[in-house]
């Protein structure tokens, strides 16, 4: 009896220090981790710029890909959209351009807060699957749909000229960097973390997000379903290694809960 008091006990105290406190130090050491990981993925990525006709190969290339696995779904979608749901792009418009940092953003404090075990595993997979998408941005760039000539429209850029400043300064934007699409895939290390962390009401919140993210970048013009299908698999493999360790450190616990 005493021993499954202690075991309890013990379950208890690793639960409720999963998250620590929250210190001015480590924020700002976090600050600095996330900050130096996203300026040297977004200064190497401008470094990989291709103005050559390589990126448009590749993209048309992937088109084809598409189509022989039956996933050319840009155009119809984009229509659909634009004929029956056009104030609905106004919305996907902000989720491009804003939304997507909303979502980092908000998804890494939370965790931060309240779950320090489930964001560790979220910034390292960030990490990681940004290395691995800068290996494929340098050796296979390719340009996203709105730029190549198969009849998207770049609905960011027609909507506003602020909207599309933002949400692409040319300062900072290499247009040839749309496979894979971690706009997708970081925005699902997101959904999947969260949901590791929300109870049944948040976890289908959570789990909404890449739907979102994915509806937005294909109607929006900025990636082929394929980009994201890419993009959800580099940043879930990227997330694996963090989180089974973690799984099998917390089964001891579950299992004597059960």
């Amino acid at each position: 009896m005493d021993g499954a008091r202690r075991e309890r006990g013990h379950g208890s105290l690793s639960s409720r220090t999963r998250s620590g406190g929250v210190t001015a130090r480590g924020v700002l050491h976090e600050l600095l981790v996330l900050g130096a990981a996203f300026g040297v993925y977004y200064a190497v990525r401008l470094l990989v710029r291709d103005s050559g006709l390589e990126p448009l190969r590749n993209s048309l290339a992937l088109l084809r890909l598409e189509d022989r696995l039956g996933l050319d779904w840009e155009i119809a979608l984009q229509q659909a959209f634009w004929d029956h749901l056009r104030p609905m792009i106004h919305v996907l418009n902000f989720v491009y351009a804003w939304g997507y940092w909303l979502i980092l953003a908000g998804s890494l404090g939370y965790l931060y807060v309240r779950r320090r075990d489930v964001y560790r595993c979220l910034r390292n997979a960030m990490i990681v699957s940004g290395l691995i998408g800068f290996l494929i941005f340098a050796s296979f760039p390719a340009a996203p749909p709105r730029l190549a000539p198969v009849g998207i429209i770049d609905t960011v850029e027609l909507a506003a000229s602020v909207v599309e400043e933002v949400a692409r300064p040319s300062s900072l934007t290499n247009q040839n960097a749309a496979m894979p699409s971690l706009h997708f895939g970081w925005v699902l290390l997101c959904s999947i973390c969260l949901s590791m962390a929300f109870k049944r009401t948040g976890k289908a919140l959570a789990l909404c997000l890449p739907v979102l993210m994915g509806l937005t970048i294909i109607v929006t013009g900025n990636h082929y379903v394929i980009d994201a299908v890419a993009g959800g698999i580099v940043s879930a493999l990227a997330l694996i290694p963090w989180v089974l360790p973690r799984r099998r450190e917390q089964e001891p616990y579950e299992l004597q809960s059960v």
